[in-house]
């Protein structure tokens, strides 16, 4: 089960990213490349850059975002039934992949929608996506200090909400 949160957190961040990106930016063109990619190669940059940087303290960041979450959300706790340890290296190693893939995110399409689906499993709810990305984001804040600008944040919430979108519409239909 915790697995499945992990994957839910990741799921959920970029999801979460491209419902904003479409939401939010349908008549931006400005911010949508030629390609109808939702994220710039600037944006891409500034992820996978950023990530670069949490990656020495993955294992600090994913006690952190447990934390947070919990916090935000008490009623999670109970969703995880392993060892967080456990959970947290899954959630940085799939938070890794998906980076990674950010100029072609079809590569992970797949395995996006496979998350989404076994969330379902887990009792995860569509509305707990939102709470992962709170998370997410404070934990990319606090790791990240005067990185974490709003140039930044801004593309990891749109990562985010592509990731998000990408799994809820998997699980839910929406």
């Amino acid at each position: 089960m915790m697995y499945g949160i992990l994957f839910v957190v990741i799921g959920l961040a970029c999801l979460l990213l491209v419902q904003n990106t479409k939401n939010k930016r349908q008549n931006e063109p400005q911010y949508i490349q030629e390609d109808s990619s939702p994220l710039t190669k600037k944006q891409i940059h500034l992820i996978q850059e950023s990530w670069q940087r949490v990656l020495p303290i993955k294992d600090q960041a994913a006690e952190l975002f447990y934390a947070r979450l919990f916090e935000l959300d008490p009623s999670v706790k109970s969703l995880f039934k392993g060892k967080l340890d456990y959970q947290g290296d899954k959630l940085m190693t799939t938070l890794n992949v998906v980076v990674n893939s950010l100029d072609n995110l079809g590569e992970v399409e797949v395995m996006l929608q496979a998350m989404g689906k076994r969330h379902i499993i887990y009792n995860v709810e569509a509305a707990h996506f939102e709470t992962v990305g709170a998370a997410l984001l404070w934990v990319l804040e606090q790791g990240l200090g005067d990185y974490f600008t709003e140039e930044v944040k801004e593309a990891w919430v749109i990562a985010y909400g592509l990731i998000a979108d990408t799994m809820k519409q998997a699980a839910y239909g929406s």
